[in-house]
């Protein structure tokens, strides 16, 4: 390759040559010039040449640096315990090493990546100190420091104080309670920092999500005493729990399912509920044999279920998802008996009309709007969805605790989907094809929608007794 530096003196070189000097007839008259020129501009030209960095010549260079990485700086360690000291070496090669030193005093070395050390504070004195770092190999060496402050003990974190207060503080069944838990608090920590969940009828299950909402409504429907239960989770995970009385009597309407608290049904218990003049399961059903979403549910005397993601957890959570048909036990008839036990059925259209209309806040039982489809009322679907479950923030009201969880569907040719965000119940409805009503609750509407499905769909099922 031609040398750059060789340039300067071939043109000088050839520029005489170009000039002949020892024969040119006009030498005397431009000789003199030419030598006074190539002397100021030669030295230059050499000069600027010899300096010039052509691009790519010399790669760049990571600069080394040292970065304690723990303790962070200003950390308050308590005096005694084993300190972890980590650092981040960068451009440095295999043979580094990093020493350490607390005000100068040493501690150790480390030539091992990634260098790291154990530093033992027994027997130093509460205070603040400032921790050293020193990497070097050959003769490059840089440093970092941190302060650390040494003190008698670390504050241990308080767990929040769980307070409720329930208005009125006692009642009966037709009472609609308020349940506050702002006046909880946490000693070390802000209010709005706290999360709140209840367990309103004191039967180990949480009836809400963890969330920040203090105050909901409840109305119970059997007399008795409950043991409200409000457990308080504050910002460090530390939580704590109160339970408080509340005496409940007796309505002066007779309970729709007179007295009847509970069901056993196919290895389960099903809890009720009053509403109006009906009386609900309080669960969604499973019962059945789980088979894959993608198997036929078949006429062939046992029960089978679809589980929301061919999950039986779900099955658990949500309940199962029944075809239309199955729903009925293969007999298609308007109040069929269908999958329920003895002394319930699957409800008709007309009687989720009745449920619709009992709950909702402006349209009443016999309300015409009732006989519309899609979504249609006021706020039956706010009133009738749980406190828990329901995705981006669709969680109910659940005044009536009639408790519907988004257990989602299945689609025959499809998938399942829906869950956290559709309930999907079967009426014992159908028209002359292939489609069975159905009652559909959203996380984003307060409203319900009264509208006919494909039958080989696969929806969940609510019992209603005779």
């Amino acid at each position: 390759m031609f040398d750059k530096y060789l340039f300067v003196p071939l043109l000088a070189c050839n520029f005489c040559r170009l000039l002949n000097f020892g024969n040119h007839p006009m030498k005397a008259r431009y000789t003199f010039p030419v030598f006074i020129l190539m002397a100021v501009l030669l030295p230059s030209l050499i000069i600027l040449n010899a300096c010039k960095k052509e691009e790519g010549d010399k790669p760049d260079i990571e600069m080394p640096l040292v970065r304690i990485t723990h303790p962070a700086d200003s950390a308050m360690i308590q005096a005694g315990t084993v300190v972890s000291v980590e650092v981040s070496l960068t451009g440095f090669g295999s043979g580094a090493r990093v020493a350490y030193s607390v005000d100068s005093i040493d501690l150790i070395e480390s030539s091992t990546p990634p260098y790291g050390i154990s530093w033992t504070t027994a027997g130093w004195d509460p205070g603040t100190y400032t921790l050293r770092a020193d990497a070097w190999e050959g003769n490059i060496l840089v440093s970092d420091q941190h302060t650390v402050i040494l003190i008698d003990t670390i504050p241990v974190p308080q767990a929040p104080v769980a307070v409720i207060s329930i208005f009125p503080d006692k009642g009966s069944t037709d009472t609609v309670f308020t349940f506050d838990a702002s006046g909880s608090f946490d000693p070390d920590g802000q209010p709005d920092e706290l999360l709140f969940r209840w367990d309103f009828d004191g039967d180990g299950s949480w009836d809400t999500d963890a969330g920040t909402q203090s105050v909901y409504h409840y109305k119970y429907h059997y007399a008795k005493s409950y043991n409200v239960r409000l457990q308080v989770i504050d910002a460090d995970g530390l939580t704590s729990d109160t339970i408080q009385k509340l005496p409940v009597s007796h309505s002066s309407v007779p309970n729709a399912c007179g007295g009847l608290v509970s069901i056993p049904y196919g290895g389960k218990v099903y809890r009720t509920v009053a509403i109006g003049s009906q009386c609900w399961f309080r669960e969604n059903l499973d019962i059945g044999e789980m088979v894959a979403g993608g198997d036929e549910q078949s006429n062939n005397g046992i029960i089978e279920k679809y589980c929301y993601n061919d999950d039986p957890a779900n099955c658990d959570k949500y309940g199962g998802l029944y075809k239309w048909r199955e729903a009925m036990k293969h007999f298609p008839v308007q109040g069929g008996q269908g999958i329920c036990p003895n002394g319930w059925h699957i409800p008709t259209d007309a009687e989720w009309k009745e449920l619709e209309g009992f709950v909702d806040s402006q349209y009443g039982v016999g309300d015409p709007v009732w006989d519309d489809k899609g979504f249609r009322g006021h706020d039956a679907g706010m009133q009738l969805k749980a406190f828990l479950y329901w995705a981006s923030g669709g969680n109910g009201e659940n005044s009536f605790d009639f408790r519907a969880v988004p257990g989602g569907f299945f689609e025959e040719g499809f998938t399942f989907s829906g869950a956290g965000q559709l309930a999907r119940f079967w009426s014992s409805g159908h028209d002359t094809g292939l489609n069975g009503m159905a009652r559909t609750l959203s996380y984003d509407s307060e409203q319900v929608s009264r509208t006919f499905h494909w039958e080989e769909a696969a929806f969940t099922v609510r019992c209603l007794k005779n």
